[in-house]
């Protein structure tokens, strides 16, 4: 799995038990606590994501990050894969 869709897989893990995953608002330091890269190469990750249509961000009192359904159906996808 590329690097950066380990990123949106932790995404995925924090969202994943919310009711409406793409609307949770993820934080960084949610992000950097599951992973074990600095902030400047999730940021990296973050951006290749949302140009492919996997995750959206917004500024707000801090950067927040939403996955969105494409970026759901893509790790599932893979998890399913994963488990074959």
């Amino acid at each position: 799995m590329e690097s950066h869709y380990q990123t949106l897989q932790t995404i995925y893990v924090i969202t994943k038990d919310d009711a409406q995953p793409e609307t949770y608002k993820c934080r960084p330091r949610e992000i950097i606590l599951r992973q074990y890269q600095d902030w400047p190469t999730i940021q990296q990750h973050l951006a290749l994501l949302e140009e492919e249509g996997f995750v959206t961000t917004q500024q707000e009192d801090t950067l927040v990050i939403s996955i969105t359904k494409p970026g759901i159906e893509k790790i599932k996808n893979h998890l399913s894969k994963v488990v074959d």
